[in-house]
């Protein structure tokens, strides 16, 4: 076992400088029994070796050591217990390419103005190749804006998200006007402020991805988002792509096409 041991070490080059300690250990120490070398000689031969052994042995616990750290940080992501700097971020900034080949997609937001604004022509592309879009905005009719007002320290009038929200319904027309099919793109709008805002990419699918957007109280720091997928975060994920199920069934549709009821543009 021994000798297949050292075979395999020494074909593939392993721990050569352990057996270039035990050769020139054992040769030091045939020399010292013949007395054929000064014992001065085979001193500071054996303190040699030593020392040589000592730094492999130190090499070998910084190696222990670092694997330890490592195990250490598997173990604590496993037990959730991560940096908020590794879990958190504050935008998404890849959704065009996210989006690029999705054929079900769902956003949810208080305004969305941005977002609609900055994907408009990715969205266009997907629902041109017959993709579904659903959105989710804050409903102009009830309190909601108010509410989001007293929610916002940006806010400096009480029509702020009247008008953006309009540009936004504004926005969804243009899609509708020139989708493929006009029950492809579906509008909702929530009585309340929602608590975070939502982007579901192909929600049903392994594949699936959904990115969190939690809103603040009174702030003008970014809000902190964060991702959960399909195939790797099981309950969350679920959680949060019934969220946005329950969001739906609590909104209003609205419809985007003149001449299109509301009741039918927002079928599933």
């Amino acid at each position: 076992m021994a000798f297949r041991l050292l075979k395999d070490d020494l074909r593939q080059a392993r721990n050569l400088d352990l057996y270039i300690v035990v050769a020139i250990a054992v040769v030091v120490a045939v020399l010292g029994v013949f007395n054929v070398v000064d014992p001065r000689i085979l001193a500071a031969a054996t303190l040699a070796v030593l020392a040589v052994m000592a730094t492999s042995m130190l090499a070998s616990r910084h190696q222990i050591d670092s694997v330890r750290m490592m195990l250490d940080r598997m173990a604590a992501t496993e037990a959730g217990n991560v940096p908020a700097e590794r879990f958190l971020t504050q935008r998404h900034t890849d959704l065009d390419n996210e989006l690029a080949t999705a054929s079900d997609i769902a956003l949810v937001g208080v305004t969305l103005t941005r977002t609609v604004r900055d994907l408009l022509p990715v969205l266009d592309r997907r629902l041109q190749a017959g993709g579904r879009v659903r959105v989710l905005l804050i409903d102009l009719e009830s309190q909601a804006h108010q509410e989001a007002v007293a929610r916002s320290k940006k806010a400096d009038a009480p029509d702020f998200y009247r008008h953006r929200v309009s540009s936004t319904v504004d926005l969804l027309r243009v899609l509708a006007s020139t989708a493929a099919d006009v029950s492809a793109l579906q509008l909702r709008v929530l009585p309340f402020v929602p608590t975070f805002g939502l982007c579901l990419i192909d929600p049903g699918e392994r594949h699936g991805r959904i990115h969190v957007e939690v809103y603040q109280h009174r702030t003008l720091e970014p809000n902190p988002s964060f991702s959960v997928r399909a195939n790797r975060d099981g309950h969350w994920y679920d959680l949060f792509r019934s969220q946005f199920e329950t969001l739906w069934d609590s909104a209003r549709p609205l419809a985007l096409v003149t001449g299109v009821p509301a009741a039918e543009g927002a079928e599933e």
